[in-house]
């Protein structure tokens, strides 16, 4: 079990989809969104997700590459050491 504080997500994110919806494909998440990628909609759509799969366990969530692609790398700061298991679970429970 790996313990963080800061966790680096690599993910792909599908804009216009009917559904929300998180899906791991091993090397990388896709996070289905229903937002259309106008005016950053989709990006805070992400963003709006991932905070209330961690309930206030973040600190901040910062896109720090990807902000105008589907290809996107998101930095997670977490308030305290968290497992990885623990991370899957919040995203996928």
């Amino acid at each position: 079990m790996i313990k963080t504080k800061v966790l680096t997500l690599r993910i792909q994110v599908k804009p216009n989809s009917k559904i929300q919806k998180i899906i791991d494909n091993k090397e990388f998440l896709t996070i289905l969104l229903k937002s259309k990628p106008i005016q950053n909609r989709a990006n805070r759509e992400l963003i709006k997700l991932l905070k209330s799969k961690f309930k206030g366990a973040l600190e901040r969530i910062q896109i720090t590459s990807g902000l105008k692609s589907s290809d996107k790398i998101i930095e997670l700061v977490f308030l305290k050491d968290i497992h990885e298991k623990g991370v899957y679970d919040a995203l996928f429970n």
